[in-house]
């Protein structure tokens, strides 16, 4: 019996001792474990500690620079920030003719060399709401004679103050300005495409084309239409006269009215189309005027290689159906004279234009004499302030004294200071 039991524990003892030494090794593991978990939160610990030092000491700025010493010292203005932006421009013309040409006061100016214009340009911001200019031109149509005057000089208004938007994108110009009628009058002269004046333009509305005193509305007419496209339109007040349809400076107020609407179309293509017509009512003893206008412009500008590559084609018609053209007294003209010019332009490089012009205009107190002229020209920028041009001109003419001319003109245009506006011909 006692050997019986003696074998019975030893059994049992084999069979418990693995479970038992299976139990230690799970209960070590367990130490090991909670001793890495406590090893790890202490360091976790430590390192938020650290963390929020750094915090702490980042949020520390130095007293000095908390609270500098403020030192109040007058507020000083911009130097020269009221003052106006300047530009000078010269305009110099050779001319080499095989006829004799005279000017309207009689000067002979056939191949003659001359300073033709300086204009003295100012542009400032007057405050939030306008920008003035002021253009003294010093014109000369015989070598050494000069006449002063002011090519323009008006405020525009751009901004009213008791609007946040003026309605319509109203602006507002007031003082001496070229009216808008059609799209070669509001150039000056340097900015021409060309060295002279399109004949039409020099008939009916004068040689240096047309400056008058007086206020203008532009504003836009809404396209919900056409979201490519955009119409506006200009509506002006003036002194009557001092254009060549109506040269008395006794009319009454004149009235000009000019819409424009352009549009884009893909790949480049621009096109825009005007109509103007002016308008004095008969009165002071100077009898009603009336004159019309369509200009077109289409411009190509490709969008790759888009900045020195363009084409222009333009066109400008004018007539004159009731004028008032002699400053003696009205003179009854029964047919309406009429004449247009169009040209076109392509644009080789960053430097050079050329083109060629055709005009035809009736004579406009005898409308049954015409006048044309074909004229191809080259501009040549060496930069933008400096640009080089030579024109080629021949007419055919009614008018005996000027019929088969043949003219050589070259020019030169200089800009010192600020650079004004560049016109709609050139593509920079």
């Amino acid at each position: 019996m006692r050997q019986s039991f003696i074998a019975i524990f030893i059994f049992a003892l084999v069979l418990i001792h693995p479970a038992f030494a299976q139990d230690n090794a799970v209960q070590e593991l367990k130490n090991q474990i909670e001793s890495l978990k406590q090893d790890y939160e202490k360091r976790i610990l430590e390192l938020e500690q650290k963390v929020q030092q750094l915090e702490t000491q980042m949020l520390q700025v130095p007293e000095a620079e908390v609270a500098p010493q403020v030192v109040e010292t007058p507020q000083q203005t911009a130097p020269g920030i009221l003052n106006p932006a300047i530009s000078v421009i010269g305009n110099f013309v050779g001319r080499a003719d095989d006829q004799e040409v005279f000017n309207e006061e009689g000067d002979r100016i056939d191949d003659k060399l001359n300073v033709r214009e300086t204009e003295i340009d100012f542009r400032v911001p007057v405050d939030p709401y306008a920008d003035g200019v002021l253009i003294v031109a010093f014109e000369s149509e015989f070598p050494g004679e000069f006449e002063a005057g002011v090519e323009e000089g008006f405020v525009n208004i751009k901004k009213l103050p008791f609007w946040d938007q003026n309605p319509l994108g109203l602006k507002l110009k007031v003082g001496r300005f070229r009216p808008a009628f059609g799209k070669t009058n509001i150039l000056h002269t340097h900015d021409l495409p060309t060295t002279f004046r399109p004949m039409p333009v020099e008939e009916f509305l004068g040689e240096e084309g047309f400056v008058q005193n007086g206020l203008s509305g532009t504003f836009f007419i809404p396209t919900p239409w056409d979201s490519a496209a955009s119409l506006d339109a200009t509506v002006e007040i003036m002194d009557g006269g001092n254009i060549a349809v109506s040269p008395q400076t006794e009319s009454r107020l004149s009235y000009l009215g000019h819409l424009r609407y352009f549009r884009t179309f893909e790949g480049g293509h621009d096109m825009e189309v005007g109509w103007s017509s002016y308008f004095h009512p008969s009165g002071n003893g100077v009898g009603a005027a009336t004159a019309h206008g369509a200009d077109f412009l289409y411009r190509w500008k490709p969008f790759r290689q888009g900045q020195w590559r363009s084409y222009l084609l333009g066109a400008e018609l004018i007539f004159a159906p009731n004028l008032t053209a002699d400053e003696e007294e009205e003179i009854v003209v029964d047919d309406t004279p009429l004449g247009f010019t169009a040209f076109t332009q392509w644009q080789f490089d960053r430097r050079t234009y050329a083109g060629i012009r055709y005009d035809q205009t009736d004579v406009l107190l005898s409308p049954d004499l015409q006048r044309r002229s074909i004229t191809p020209y080259l501009s040549y920028y060496f930069s933008e302030f400096l640009r080089f041009r030579v024109n080629f001109e021949h007419r055919w003419s009614d008018l005996e004294e000027e019929d088969g001319r043949n003219s050589l003109v070259l020019e030169l245009n200089w800009v010192f200071g600020s650079h004004p506006p560049e016109p709609y011909w050139v593509n920079k």
